[in-house]
């Protein structure tokens, strides 16, 4: 299913003006795909669809930049309907746009507390929606929910992004066995992510004793916008990105108890920084979009990885199963009792 010259496939991204939207924008983009950006603000999102296509380069794909919110169903549909009139069928549409408030719960209003819900968990259900409408009378498509570990575990300070990146892996799940049930050729997958070297936590409204930071290990988004981009063209239910993230969700299924005490001690620590780079590059965009372009890479490329073993084998399971294969079957042929030779 990967995208050619010849004869070229559509993916649409919401959120694509910035962060992990933009830099698998890009990553579709240098594979020849056709690119939907939808975005809020109008500048970066002209900023991002000059960046993809700078990215494509030579390899034939054309971008399509829509102005719309994913809390605006009307909008949003018109974004999509442009897009298809653009550049073709819908392909692939991924449900990226996000937005948080790091503080604790207390001291989160309603009203932000439903913005964010409504932009994170009902962004990703109208999205899905409108992607329905397009993909159901082909009877093809792959829709790619971007949730994040946050989805496994929920964490202090980030109440309303936890319980909605949660409510997104029970919608997925409820719809995908919805479409499996009439038979439809309809993909839905979700890609969880680890802490990533976003704008996403410049962003976030924040009440801390600091400014909010993602957690480590941190890696950088080119990683996440490959497993996107495996998740779209391989037939995969769920895709984990990063030892992090698994090992998050096994300790929670694992131990919950446990994990609780661990959040406790340690992620609120963990989740604030005092760093003058990062109050430099502080831009909310809770209910306004920003104003300014912010790229792909948050302030933390200094600590941030590029790339991740577990991610690796994830899209390379033929080869981590030769190898454990061929490892296993040399520990045995190693531990088995040799024959001593009997002496003349």
């Amino acid at each position: 299913m990967a995208g050619n010259t010849q004869n070229p496939r559509v993916v649409a991204i919401t959120g694509g003006s910035s962060g992990i939207g933009l830099a698998t924008a890009e990553l579709f983009a240098r594979r020849g795909w056709h690119v939907g950006l939808v975005a809020r603000g109008a500048g970066p999102l002209e900023a991002a669809r000059s960046a993809v296509l700078f990215a494509g380069g030579n390899a034939g794909g054309r971008v399509s930049a829509q102005a719309a919110d994913v809390t605006d169903s009307d909008a949003l549909r018109r974004a999509a309907a442009a897009i298809a009139a653009e550049l073709g069928p819908i392909d692939v549409w991924i449900n990226n746009a996000a937005v948080s408030v790091f503080a604790p719960f207390v001291e989160v209003s309603e009203r932000e507390f439903e913005r964010v819900t409504d932009v994170v968990y009902m962004g990703t259900v109208r999205g899905t929606r409108v992607a329905l409408e397009h993909m159901r009378p082909r009877d093809a498509g792959v829709i790619v929910n971007i949730c994040s570990a946050i989805g496994l575990r929920g964490v202090p300070l980030q109440s309303a992004y936890s319980g909605a990146k949660y409510a997104m892996r029970g919608f997925a799940e409820a719809i995908r066995t919805e479409l499996m049930h009439e038979g439809s050729r309809v993909r839905i997958t979700t890609v969880y992510p680890p802490s990533v070297n976003t704008p996403f936590y410049s962003h976030a409204t924040a009440r801390l004793d600091g400014l909010p930071r993602p957690p480590p290990p941190i890696y950088q988004p080119e990683l996440v916008a490959d497993a996107i981009l495996f998740a779209a063209t391989n037939r995969r239910r769920d895709v984990l990105v990063g030892g992090q993230t698994v090992q998050t969700g096994l300790l929670n299924a694992v131990a919950p108890g446990l994990t609780d005490l661990l959040m406790a001690r340690i992620a609120p620590m963990s989740q604030t920084s005092h760093n003058q780079g990062i109050a430099e590059a502080r831009d909310e965009n809770l209910f306004t979009p920003s104003t300014r372009p912010s790229g792909t890479h948050g302030p933390f490329d200094r600590e941030s990885l590029p790339f991740s073993a577990q991610a690796w084998g994830t899209r390379h399971r033929g080869t981590v199963g030769a190898m454990a294969t061929f490892g296993l079957a040399t520990l045995g042929l190693m531990l088995l009792p040799r024959r001593r030779r009997k002496l003349p």
